[in-house]
């Protein structure tokens, strides 16, 4: 009796440990010093002229990329508008232009006192693919100041692309809707995080 009941009550607990020590999805997201949170500040100090400019104000800020080994995008970073954080969503997309095909958008509120990792489906990259992650304010009030957003503005009228970071290189930006386009005109600040 006592054998039975000292199975009863340990394998419960084995199971309950074994469950909680598995990690979880998003676990192996570390959305500490990423590949393009260390290409974004790299390349703002490669020139005193760049800027972190927290006024573009367009409703699609987007940029183009590649990976030079497979990837998943666990999570996205952005920094929202403070007009629209308390409900209104960004549309997030990321397009594979290889394939031409759609392969991750969702929408995601983002807090505006600092930039937010907001949980995306994992999304994998191939690498050598072309990519283009786009932030879409297309609800914005009707003001056009609340589709501002930051980015590492080239003033130099240098532009340094393409510009990379561990798996990361960028080639190319623009800005646009209700005006623009504005090519190449800095990097919008959107962290892709890698598992």
């Amino acid at each position: 009796m006592k054998t039975h009941l000292k199975i009863i009550v340990t394998l419960p607990l084995i199971l309950l440990l074994i469950i909680g020590c598995s990690p979880s999805p998003a676990s192996n997201c570390n959305t500490v010093g990423t590949d393009f949170q260390n290409l974004y500040s790299t390349t703002l100090a490669s020139n005193v002229l760049f800027d972190n400019y927290t006024n573009m104000d367009l409703v699609t800020h987007e940029y183009t990329f590649d990976v030079n080994v497979n990837k998943t995008v666990c999570t996205v970073g952005y920094q929202g508008n403070a007009n629209l954080f308390a409900n209104i969503p960004y549309t997030i997309e990321i397009s594979n232009n290889t394939t031409s095909t759609l392969v991750y958008t969702g929408n995601h509120v983002f807090n505006s006192a600092a930039i937010d990792y907001q949980t995306i489906t994992p999304t994998a990259l191939v690498a050598g693919d072309s990519y283009t992650v786009r932030r879409i304010a297309s609800n914005y009030l009707g003001n056009i100041g609340n589709t501002i957003g930051s980015i590492c503005r080239f003033n130099s009228g240098t532009v340094p692309y393409p510009v990379n970071s561990g798996a990361l290189t960028i080639y190319s930006s623009n800005f646009y809707g209700t005006g623009g386009p504005v090519p190449n005109y800095g990097i919008p600040n959107i962290d892709l995080v890698f598992q």
